[in-house]
């Protein structure tokens, strides 16, 4: 178990890292649109990735106490430091911006969704049947107004069946997919693909819509259209993440290290994205206009998860936590004398 944490998963977590700032400057570098080479590639992106990374996580909640003590440590202080960070930086860049903390900023969701996955997560394996409850819910939150950006709950509901699908997930489980054949992987990986490019070409969905974040109406979609879609992505993400465990190394390698330092990528890398959305990317051709997307994602990814860069965003983050943990020793000594019975 050990040994494939190590590996095999911090691999995939690596793979899905890079594909983030890939996915983020596809939609913003300057020629996006979704009947392209740059709507395959989102659109393959985004039916998938944080889908796999919300798996991840429930796979390693195993032990819901462990998931709930470092809840607020690892997901909702980041949020809560970086998101007026971002919003001082929106508003020294763009010279305007909004604060508001139960409106996730961009990609900060993640942070705030999965630390309520993992701190109720001891209380919602209690309740029966949690895992088909969290798929029905989720194919139809489309047509729910209040499943939307505040509180992030469209995109919390709409992750949530993954991060459940990753807590009942077994090792053995995942050794059975690993010992598909290659003729089997080529052919999964070739339908994925064609699928990916059907739905870039061939469906009138918006690209918003992948992101799982608001109601159908809001995009102009039909219900049904939006019901179709969200049962599509779920043997989307599951195939591609069958497909992944299958072909990954399980040895020791560079995506494995970019894969134990995925937070430095996920929070720095948005500043670039914000420079990226104003400026674009160089364009003098096609060629040139790709070579530059991947190759400077790739950057950001080497860069960001640096040892420098991972030490200062570690070390950054134990001083802002320094506060929390004295007030709570505080507050747990404070009960644990009121608790105490008098003395007689």
């Amino acid at each position: 178990m050990t040994k494939q944490r190590s590996f095999l998963y911090d691999t995939l977590r690596g793979l899905l890292i890079w594909s983030i700032p890939i996915s983020h400057f596809t939609r913003v570098g300057g020629h996006f649109a979704s009947a392209s080479l740059s709507g395959v590639v989102y659109i393959t992106i985004n039916v998938f990735v944080m889908q796999a990374f919300v798996f991840l996580s429930g796979f390693f909640s195993k032990k819901p106490d462990r998931a709930r003590q470092s809840a607020f440590k690892t997901f909702m202080l980041p949020y809560l430091v970086f998101t007026p960070i971002f919003y001082l930086f929106r508003y020294a860049y763009f010279g305007k911006a909004h604060l508001n903390f139960l409106l996730p900023p961009f990609a900060l969701w993640f942070l705030f969704s999965v630390f309520f996955y993992r701190f109720f997560l001891k209380d919602l394996v209690k309740i029966p049947h949690i895992l088909a409850i969290s798929f029905a819910v989720y194919i139809f939150a489309g047509q729910i107004p209040y499943f939307s950006d505040f509180l992030a709950l469209g995109r919390t509901v709409s992750y949530f069946p993954f991060f459940m699908l990753g807590y009942y997930c077994t090792t053995e489980q995942v050794e059975k997919i690993q010992r598909m054949k290659k003729w089997q992987c080529a052919l999964l990986g070739t339908a994925l693909t064609a699928v990916s490019c059907w739905l870039a070409f061939g469906v009138k969905a918006p690209v918003g819509f992948y992101l799982l974040k608001g109601p159908a109406s809001e995009l102009g979609m039909a219900w049904y259209t939006d019901i179709l879609l969200r049962v599509l992505i779920i043997f989307l993400a599951c195939g591609w993440m069958a497909f992944l465990f299958a072909v990954l190394p399980k040895t020791d390698n560079y995506l494995t290290y970019v894969g134990r330092t995925t937070m430095p990528v996920y929070i720095f890398h948005l500043f670039v994205r914000y420079v990226v959305k104003v400026h674009g990317l160089p364009d003098l051709n096609q060629p040139v206009y790709y070579a530059c997307l991947f190759g400077f994602a790739s950057l950001c990814v080497i860069v960001f998860s640096s040892p420098p860069v991972a030490r200062v965003y570690d070390g950054f983050m134990e001083l802002c936590y320094r506060p929390c943990e004295a007030a709570k020793n505080a507050v747990v000594k404070l009960l644990g004398k009121e608790d105490r019975p008098p003395q007689e």
